[in-house]
């Protein structure tokens, strides 16, 4: 299936989560001279126009990005992160995982972007086209992981935000994530989930393969918007996590920032945060 057009939502509250985690990381690889290599397995189009009418419909830049725009104060490291939306926000565009990851990352980083949907990938190659830092790939993300693993330069990261359309979008990326630990060693792998009532069952299984994957040093950092509703009638997602493996030296400390900056701007009454180490660093 594959349906799922991220145009309806860019720039939403799992985005700012999402991408203030992803930026941080960036961050951190970037204390470092060496070089880094970036697999995005389900890149999407690259950067989203805030004026598309599929946007307008469900009006979620509203409550995500427009708040995180007119935020008095920004936390430490996430300076160039917002300039970067700012400066996208101006044109009408909000940017994502990829274009995001591209505009904050340096010469020499290496960028290898997957998409399966029609459209998108032809979006996301035309706007890549020009870089020879980025590769695009049209194939299954999972499958590429692994084939690109472990990558060149070997530091580095993969973010996975499947749609979790299908039953296999839930366990697909703790058994990625568990085989490409293998595979790389050194890689940080960072995955994006909704929080969904009628998918409490599949959340909870998919927290527990990730963390059954054994991995040191794997965070997760959650963000409720409104109170859980559970069961067959709990159908809004009103919350997001990311879940990071290998995370980097002192992300969680980053991640705290994070979510307590987030949670006024975006969460509503009820709304709440959640951080702990699924397996803790060694």
């Amino acid at each position: 299936m594959l349906s799922y057009q991220h145009s309806y939502h860019a720039g939403n509250h799992a985005d700012m989560l999402k991408h203030a985690v992803l930026a941080r990381i960036i961050g951190r690889l970037k204390a470092k001279d060496k070089p880094f290599s970036y697999i995005d397995t389900h890149a999407g189009s690259g950067v989203y126009r805030l004026d598309d009418e599929r946007l307008a419909k469900t009006g979620e830049a509203e409550g995500g990005l427009e708040r995180i725009l007119g935020a008095e104060s920004v936390p430490e490291g996430l300076e160039d992160w917002i300039s970067l939306l700012r400066d996208r926000a101006e044109n009408l565009e909000y940017p994502g995982s990829p274009e995001q990851v591209r505009r904050l990352s340096r010469p020499g980083d290496r960028l290898e972007l997957m998409e399966l949907h029609p459209a998108e990938y032809e979006n996301l190659r035309q706007r890549m086209s020009g870089d020879a830092r980025v590769h695009v790939h049209k194939r299954d993300g999972f499958a590429g992981l692994l084939a690109l693993s472990p990558p060149d330069p070997r530091r580095g990261l993969c973010l996975m935000d499947p749609s979790y359309e299908l039953a296999e979008d839930w366990v697909k990326p703790a058994e990625a994530i568990a085989a490409a630990g293998r595979r790389w060693p050194v890689g940080i792998l960072a995955l994006w989930y909704p929080v969904v009532g009628r998918r409490e069952s599949e959340l909870a299984d998919l927290r527990d393969r990730v963390a059954g994957a054994g991995i040191p040093g794997t965070l997760l950092a959650e963000l409720h918007v409104s109170p859980p509703t559970g069961g067959a009638e709990g159908f809004g997602m009103t919350g997001s996590g990311m879940i990071v493996a290998r995370a980097p030296w002192k992300l969680d400390e980053d991640v705290a920032r994070i979510l307590g900056w987030l949670r006024p701007l975006l969460a509503g009454e009820g709304g709440f945060t959640r951080q702990e180490w699924l397996v803790p660093p060694p």
